[in-house]
């Protein structure tokens, strides 16, 4: 465990079980495929999470204007009532 925790954080290691994992991300590392994927799958990542903050933004100056100051606190800490909040203010 120790080996692989070192390994993790950068340091090298001569462990069997490290190496032969290093060993399978350097293949993976080389797999076309699988970096496109990797890639498709980051910016999705990226526009979602861009698409929430929007989303947020839009939903704080939304409770601003209607005066909402607590709720703006709210939202930010509270999933379920950020969730709620959107559909009554028909951002989703």
């Amino acid at each position: 465990m120790k080996a692989f925790l070192d390994y993790v954080a950068g340091k090298k290691t001569k462990d069997p079980y490290v190496e032969k994992l290093e060993e399978a991300v350097k293949e993976a590392k080389k797999n076309r495929e699988w970096r496109h994927e990797y890639m498709t799958l980051l910016m999705r990542d990226r526009e979602n999470v861009k698409k929430g903050e929007e989303m947020l933004a839009r939903l704080i100056v939304l409770l601003n204007e209607d005066n909402r100051i607590s709720d703006i606190v709210r939202v930010s800490q509270d999933e379920e009532y950020r969730q709620k909040l959107y559909l009554e203010y028909h951002i989703v």
